[in-house]
């Protein structure tokens, strides 16, 4: 009888964490599943956003997807904000995506010489889930998140045009130039 009671516990434990796995499979892909275009379930959550619902109708997206622990990341801030500063304008949004809370994200930009210039969104797994979905590298696995950070996209015209994972001086070089293609 004490084998029995926690072989079912660990059971009914490893059921919960799958069925929670699953849920949050299908929240995402009902997420996106109508979408007209890659874009769309991203300016939708633009749209909830109080500060960034007018920026929804951005031609294009400029993504990153981070984290705070992530040291890759916290390098290529400086990175990013050189081509913020380079080519933003009102046909072209930075954003910056993370799941952690907004009150953390901001105590940790206090303390950092650095601070991203880009819009931010937090707490939002699931347009990050959503995002990895797109990826157009067959070769990666896609599915739940977080799959590498960080990740940056371009979209551009409704359409993933640049789609890289993991952070290198060659990445930013090659965003660098799909944006001067873009604005040439």
């Amino acid at each position: 009888m004490k084998l029995k009671l926690p072989i079912f516990y660990s059971l009914v434990f490893i059921t919960l964490i799958s069925a929670n796995n699953e849920w949050a499979k299908h929240r995402t892909y009902s997420f996106y599943q109508n979408a007209e275009n890659q874009a769309q379930p991203i300016r939708e959550e633009l749209k909830k956003d109080k500060f960034l619902s007018d920026e929804a109708g951005a031609v294009t997206l400029v993504i990153n997807l981070w984290a705070t622990w992530c040291g890759p990341c916290q390098k290529e801030i400086p990175k990013l904000n050189e081509l913020v500063n380079k080519y933003e304008n009102e046909n072209t949004l930075f954003l910056a995506i993370t799941d952690e809370k907004e009150d953390d994200v901001l105590d940790w930009i206090d303390l950092q010489k650095n601070e991203p210039e880009y819009f931010m969104l937090f707490e939002n797994k699931r347009l990050i889930n959503y995002v990895f979905t797109i990826n157009p590298d067959k070769q990666i696995k896609k599915g739940r998140a977080p799959e590498l950070l960080p990740t940056n996209l371009i979209i551009h015209n409704d359409q993933v045009i640049y789609y890289e994972q993991g952070y290198s001086e060659d990445n930013i070089a090659k965003m660098d130039s799909v944006l001067n293609k873009i604005q040439n």
